[in-house]
């Protein structure tokens, strides 16, 4: 790289592909892979300094793009980007003291901004020692010259915009479509060449002998693929009360919505505009004036066949600062857009040929709990990032599947837990201000033994996305995991409340967490939902209501269906439990109340 060059117009692609090298390398480093949020922070502001979009690196954006804090945040009482940013300075200085001693370009963020500079270390200067020096000179006082030839941010800045959507697409492309190929040769054949397995009695895993050539990849999807699209369409009422009110409800109705972006994509026409092509639903809103109060309406039609799918109303007295009215737009977006909600429900019962089908049956392994769903959705999936390896959603679906994999043994395939945490990873890097994508990425670094960095990750998502009741779920039960069941209740008590449609885990944890409680009314409520379940959550919540209803033969039943569903169960149940993540503590526990005798 040429640093006298570097900030003029006629840079050439050199200094932008040594960014984004010294970039990939830092990512990949173990520290920031366990410090999702530091990655995502440094990618995004890396990226929009390279595109020429530095000026818009403010606390607020950050909070808001890459942390995925609400649009009402405030950068003056909330200190996180502070924080944030001064963990990053350190974790950089010690990046480049250790494993980017080497490294040709260094990345640093100045105290007072979070604009990155770009620096070229020359060979003579890469001495861990002098390099730990010159960061911490930079981080803790900022008087002392670098060691390291700057390169201009401005002028690179500007060379750099003009160069950036090509340069980064193919960096961007050549590493997703390594990681397909490392992904996609790993999951072989298609679902009618492969027998779905788990280990019953007597049988054998897929026999791994029969792998098919992976899909061309030099044929990219026409178009980048999308998520279902819901445009949302308020009619401009003449009352100015009730058009307040419809602005107010609609704000948090969107922002709620928009959330979910694994999910939906949000559209909102401007009044008098047509619905999108694209659109797959519509959620039609309308109100007016009667003697009561005001009468409310709401439906969700499918656009290309125009079914309705969902509607209610309601008659009350409407004001535009009701304080409920918040709760209540919130309380809609997730029953809608929540992953086991009313518009996964209509897509699993009308399935078309979008890729969204693909996300959705990969959401239901965790309800059905079959192998056969579970290849055909890993099947699915692996289509999906062959058309378009930007398609992060998928990425994301990969990797909980595959932790599905690595714990209950379906249509297992070699490194299961490297595969599912790459995956989180690309989603996370893909899109770091998703919510789902740190769900994921919570799960892989449980299933790793990273609990810290899981619950970090967890948290992370809750804060993108606090009305996600699946994500909720999801934290809980490892809290319950850990014995920690006053953390995990509340939160998986929420999820059942927001969740009609959800799967047996979320009952099966709230009942686990009630029990270690002694909430024995509360563990009941939750025992009576499992009733009659079959697959392994519902079979060890039958087991322990039945144990706390003292029905020793419901209590036999549903473990002799576990043991003969799961022979590991039977062979080394201790083992069985914690390779699905529960910890030692709670093994014992469960194991003693259900009378299971430890191998």
């Amino acid at each position: 790289m040429d640093v006298s060059g570097a900030g003029s117009e006629t840079l050439d692609h050199e200094p932008l592909a040594d960014i984004r090298a010294g970039l990939a390398r830092i990512l990949a480093s173990d520290a920031f892979r366990a410090a999702p949020q530091l990655s995502a922070f440094l990618a995004f502001i890396v990226d929009r300094a390279v595109a020429g979009r530095g000026g818009e690196l403010k606390g607020y954006t950050i909070a808001v793009e890459a942390f995925g804090r609400s649009p009402d945040f405030d950068p003056q009482s909330d200190p996180i980007v502070r924080v944030e940013a001064g963990r990053l300075r350190r974790a950089l200085a010690q990046y480049y003291a250790g494993e980017g001693a080497a490294d040709p370009v260094r990345i640093t963020i100045p105290v007072g901004a979070y604009v990155p500079a770009f620096e070229r270390v020359e060979p003579a200067q890469t001495d861990a020692g002098q390099a730990h020096r010159s960061e911490s000179a930079t981080d803790d006082r900022g008087d002392e010259p670098p060691t390291v030839a700057p390169i201009t941010e401005r002028p690179l800045e500007r060379g750099l915009a003009k160069r950036w959507p090509l340069a980064a697409g193919l960096a961007l492309t050549a590493a997703l479509l390594s990681l397909v190929a490392w992904y996609g040769g790993l999951l072989g054949p298609r679902t009618a060449d492969r027998v779905a397995s788990v280990d019953a009695p007597g049988t054998a895993l897929a026999s791994m002998d029969r792998e098919m050539p992976l899909a061309r990849l030099d044929k990219p999807a026409a178009a980048p693929l999308e998520t279902t699209v819901l445009v949302v369409s308020v009619p401009d009422f003449a009352d100015a009360e009730l058009a307040a009110a419809s602005r107010r409800f609609t704000n948090f109705l969107v922002d709620a919505l928009s959330r979910f972006d694994d999910l939906l994509t949000i559209k909102v026409p401007a009044q008098g505009q047509p619905l999108p092509r694209e659109a797959d639903y519509v959620l039609e809103m309308s109100a007016q004036s009667v003697a009561t109060g005001t009468e409310g309406f709401g439906r969700l039609r499918a656009v290309p066949d125009g079914r309705i799918i969902w509607s209610a109303s309601s008659t009350r007295v409407l004001r535009a600062n009701d304080e409920d009215l918040p709760e209540n737009a919130r309380r809609l977006a997730t029953r809608l857009a929540e992953p086991f909600g009313i518009i996964h429900a209509d897509i699993r019962q009308n399935r078309t040929a979008g890729p969204m089908s693909c996300i959705y049956e990969a959401i239901d392994v965790r309800r059905t709990m079959t192998a056969a769903a579970h290849l055909a959705a890993r099947n699915c999936l692996q289509d999906l990032v062959r058309r378009d390896p930007t398609f992060y959603p998928a990425w994301i679906q990969l990797s909980l599947l595959s932790v599905f994999e690595q714990s209950f043994g379906f249509n297992q395939l070699p490194d299961a837990l490297e595969r599912a945490h790459a995956a989180a990873l690309t989603a996370v890097r893909l899109a770091p201000s998703s919510a789902r994508a740190h769900q994921a990425l919570m799960s892989t670094l449980f299933k790793r033994g990273a609990i810290n960095e899981g619950l970090a990750a967890g948290r992370a998502a809750m804060g993108r996305n606090p009305y996600d009741p699946d994500i909720m779920a999801m934290l809980g039960a490892r809290y319950i995991q850990l014995n920690r069941p006053a953390e995990g209740l509340p939160l998986l008590e929420k999820a059942i409340a927001l969740s009609a449609g959800r799967p047996a885990s979320y009952d099966f944890y709230a009942l686990l967490g009630a029990h270690l409680l002694g909430a024995r009314q509360v563990a009941r409520g939750h025992g009576e939902f499992l009733a009659g379940g079959g697959n392994p959550f519902a079979l060890l919540g039958r087991a322990l209501h039945a144990v706390q209803t003292g029905d020793a033969e419901e209590r036999s039943r549903a473990i002799a269906e576990l043991c003969e569903q799961f022979p590991a169960f039977h062979r080394e149940p201790r083992v069985w439990l914690m390779k699905r993540g529960f910890g030692a503590e709670i093994t014992d526990r469960l194991l003693a109340d259900l009378g299971v005798v430890r191998h």
